[in-house]
């Protein structure tokens, strides 16, 4: 219930500030800030075990300890795309008195900076909480050599697209450097400044938002199910006493992809 309460909180939110006229980022997925979508998941899954500990379930899913674990690990790892910093290089170099200026540029989930750290670190503590007053450990290891040997593969496979694009990119951006005029002549500044004047792609206009959307939405869900126990005729996988996987447990493992992908 409380995921489901944050959820629509947190909708309300990024809707009502998105509509606003300075509420659209552009470039970034779904136009809101970068991180926002990334954030309202991480969130979303750290608030789910809350349920299960308030009402005293004895068995949290595994799947679902897994991914906080991974979420959370992920969220907290210091990282900066190299577009961003060219972009600021560049923006130093031409107009220096600017720079200050673009530093109170939006931050995930139209937040203070760090609120979303702060968020995260709260609902831990509250787990951690209602873990003691419950006297058991609800973090107890259920994960199998299968589930190890998933999280790394999925998350290999979607490094190795993300590997695909990089390569692309390269290869198009060699191609156009030769097809500047004088480029021989141009400073590495002044052609890093005509790459990013080059009209983008199609997936990295659209193609970041729809990947967004697509794990925000496999994650709700993920949730609905496990909300509802809804176990009936969705087993994926299911190999007597070795190993099962349910088509909610699948949805959450697609975050390893996802992370693969964003990495």
């Amino acid at each position: 219930m409380i995921t489901w309460i944050i959820l629509v909180i947190l909708l309300i939110w990024c809707i009502y500030q998105r509509v606003q006229p300075d509420g659209k980022i552009e470039g970034q997925p779904l136009g809101m800030p970068r991180g926002t979508v990334r954030a309202m998941i991480t969130i979303l899954i750290v608030s789910f075990p809350l349920q299960y500990l308030i009402f005293n379930i004895v068995n949290i899913p595994g799947l679902i300890l897994n991914a906080l674990f991974i979420v959370v690990a992920f969220y907290f790892e210091a990282r900066k795309p190299g577009e961003e910093r060219i972009k600021r290089i560049i923006r130093e170099i031409k107009k220096p008195e600017k720079v200050e200026a673009e530093k109170e540029q939006k931050k995930p989930l139209y937040l203070p900076k760090y609120s979303v750290r702060g968020i995260l670190v709260f609902l831990l503590t509250l787990i951690i909480l209602f873990d003691m007053a419950n006297q058991r450990v609800a973090f107890t290891a259920t994960n199998t050599i299968i589930d190890i040997v998933l999280i790394i593969g999925l998350y290999m496979f979607g490094s190795l697209f993300r590997g695909i694009g990089i390569a692309r990119e390269k290869k198009k951006t060699k191609i156009l450097i030769l097809n500047m005029q004088n480029h021989q002549s141009l400073s590495k500044y002044e052609i890093i400044e005509k790459l990013m004047e080059e009209k983008l792609g199609w997936w990295a206009r659209k193609g970041k938002s729809f990947l967004s959307l697509f794990m925000l939405i496999s994650v709700i869900i993920s949730f609905g199910f496990y909300s509802f126990d809804v176990n009936e005729g969705l087993l994926l996988i299911n190999i007597p006493e070795l190993y099962t996987l349910t088509f909610q447990g699948f949805l959450l493992l697609l975050i390893n992809i996802y992370y693969g992908i964003r990495d």
